[in-house]
């Protein structure tokens, strides 16, 4: 299979304003305004500033013949959309409500420990996880049945499901958790069911480990 070509340029521009968002959201928190929209705001930024960081650095430490400059996972544009309606909603319906004090924390945690599974799956998996469902049996591609994935299946996808509700508690955001959460978990519904096909078809003993483990997002076995 053909490596990636890598743009180092680009590269190079995403991480500069990645990391210029993290410093930025940083010195705002540092501020201590709590429960404010602005340090909600801050903590979301870099909450996301350090979630497609580690989606590059863990790619390319663990799995560095697939990294380019894709693998900050920045260009999906139903993201960009997720990004800007969730700002929106906080910004404009919490000018008239006030937040729930508790749940910045509670989201934070959420986050934390999505944030933890989503990066640990990746780094257990080692050359064997891909941004992109493989639809070809290849040397490298293994049955990944230690670490975290003696407990989950599909942890990466577990993890990003339950980052994102925590995000959405941290903003304090209603609506953006209800229908984002729907259509995510239609998402990876649909998509772990379409693996899940080539895996079965990959390893003989896909089955048995899948009865064996929960997916551990609602609705999903």
């Amino acid at each position: 299979m053909k490596s990636p070509t890598v743009r180092l340029h680009v590269v190079a521009l995403k991480a500069f304003a990645l990391g210029a968002v993290f410093l930025a959201a940083l010195a705002i928190i540092w501020l201590n305004l709590s429960n404010s929209t602005i340090f909600r705001l801050a903590a979301y930024g870099l909450a996301t500033s350090i979630f497609h960081m580690l989606e590059f650095l863990t790619t390319a430490y663990y799995n560095t013949a697939e990294v380019d400059d894709d693998s900050f996972i920045l260009t999906d544009r139903d993201l960009h959309l997720v990004v800007v309606a969730s700002v929106v909603e906080t910004v404009t319906v919490h000018y008239f409500f006030n937040y729930l004090t508790y749940s910045l924390n509670v989201g934070v945690l959420v986050v934390v420990v999505g944030q933890g599974c989503r990066t640990l799956a990746m780094a257990t998996a080692g050359e064997s996880f891909n941004h992109y469902v493989q639809r070809e049996h290849t040397e490298k591609h293994k049955l990944v049945t230690s670490g975290i994935y003696r407990f989950l299946r599909h942890p990466s996808y577990f993890g990003y499901f339950w980052w994102y509700v925590g995000m959405q508690i941290i903003l304090g955001n209603w609506v953006m958790a209800a229908v984002g959460t729907y259509k995510l978990h239609g998402f990876f519904k649909a998509r772990i069911q379409y693996e899940e096909e080539f895996l079965g078809s990959f390893f003989p003993d896909y089955s048995k480990y899948a009865a064996a483990t929960r997916v551990l997002i609602p609705g999903i076995a």
